[in-house]
């Protein structure tokens, strides 16, 4: 027999099933007559929206949980925003935990979420080696990974990272750079993987191979890593042509390296961020970067969530096309661009 649902009580209610979970925490926006509807249509259909109860009766506690990395980085940020907005449009509210880039914590998040017995969860994992720890925690609870593919048996929603490097690359090509650098991300990172495997596959194209800097031994401060390796790149004789970034946060890093150095961005060097962040449009920065759609990424994930929780547990699959945001960073290879 089909449980009942939170749309179930909003249908019978003639109400959303936002209005349904504002009714039901008694706030004080819903009127008491609809907040009356809303109870005769619980007790009607049997519908108890407690947690605590439905460890009894097997209802559902209308909870995401919702593991980023790092919610500092506007990326994540984004897309958390879109999660709590499209879950609230169907009547869910989230659970947000910030693993901190570290792996012990990642999985109390989770552990914590199923002790909650949360309807699904949507995680961006850290590494592959971390998905394959909490993958038997999950065993059985809806789940949607974000930003990553982890194989046939899981759904995920992401961007095309490869696609996105490679386009990146493509754009520095055209304006005649030909000396490039990849820099930033972890060493575990699938995601930078696919980013190097995206950056060199367009170079070979042109019969070019440009470099990849090494990632961090230490991945509690990524940022500071790629300014010290900015710097030192900076450093030397010659000056690349221009710079693919791992991320906006790196790219900012980046930046700050180059104008200690007295570099100037794009007349000396060129630089590409990647995550089209709030703040690489703000005038000073402007920065050229590659957009993953995060808000676009949150709202699918959700949907395909909620889809998992009414019963449909075929994986699915979204990977979305990036899309190249040009800026002012970037600008036509000229002689000046090398330094002597």
């Amino acid at each position: 027999m089909r449980r009942t649902t939170i749309k179930d009580v909003a249908a019978l209610a003639g109400v959303s099933p936002a209005t349904v979970s504002r009714a039901l925490d008694d706030r004080p926006e819903i009127s008491a007559e609809t907040k009356e509807r809303v109870r005769a249509a619980c007790a009607q259909l049997g519908y108890v929206p407690n947690a605590a109860a439905r460890g009894l009766t097997g209802q559902a506690t209308h909870t995401l949980g919702v593991v980023v990395p790092d919610v500092s980085n506007p990326y994540f940020t984004g897309i958390a925003t879109a999660i709590e907005e499209t879950a609230a449009e169907n009547g869910y509210r989230v659970l947000l935990s910030n693993s901190l880039q570290e792996e012990g914590r990642e999985l109390r998040a989770i552990e914590n979420f199923l002790a909650r017995q949360i309807d699904g969860v949507l995680i961006s994992p850290l590494s592959r080696e971390s998905q394959a720890k909490h993958a038997a925690l999950l065993e059985g609870t809806p789940c949607v990974y974000l930003g990553v593919n982890h194989g046939e048996k899981c759904s995920y929603v992401m961007a095309d990272n490869e696609a996105g490097a490679a386009i990146a690359v493509r754009y520095l090509l055209e304006l005649g750079h030909r000396d490039l650098v990849f820099l930033g991300g972890r060493a575990d990172s699938l995601t930078r993987v696919q980013r190097v495997r995206g950056f060199r596959r367009a170079l070979r194209e042109r019969g070019l191979s440009g470099r990849v800097l090494p990632a961090p031994p230490d991945t509690r401060d990524l940022r500071r890593w790629a300014y010290e390796q900015a710097l030192a790149l900076f450093g030397e004789r010659t000056l690349p042509h221009a710079v693919l970034a791992f991320s906006d946060l790196t790219a900012l890093r980046i930046l700050e390296a180059a104008e200690e150095r007295g570099i100037r961005v794009p007349e000396d060097l060129s630089l590409v961020g990647y995550d089209n962040v709030s703040y690489a449009a703000i005038p000073r920065i402007h920065l050229t970067t590659v957009s993953q759609h995060k808000f676009q990424q949150g709202r699918i994930a959700v949907e395909r969530l909620l889809r998992q929780i009414q019963g449909d547990r075929r994986p699915t699959a979204d990977l979305l096309q990036p899309e190249l945001v040009v800026r002012s960073t970037c600008a036509p290879r000229t002689e000046g661009g090398t330094k002597l």
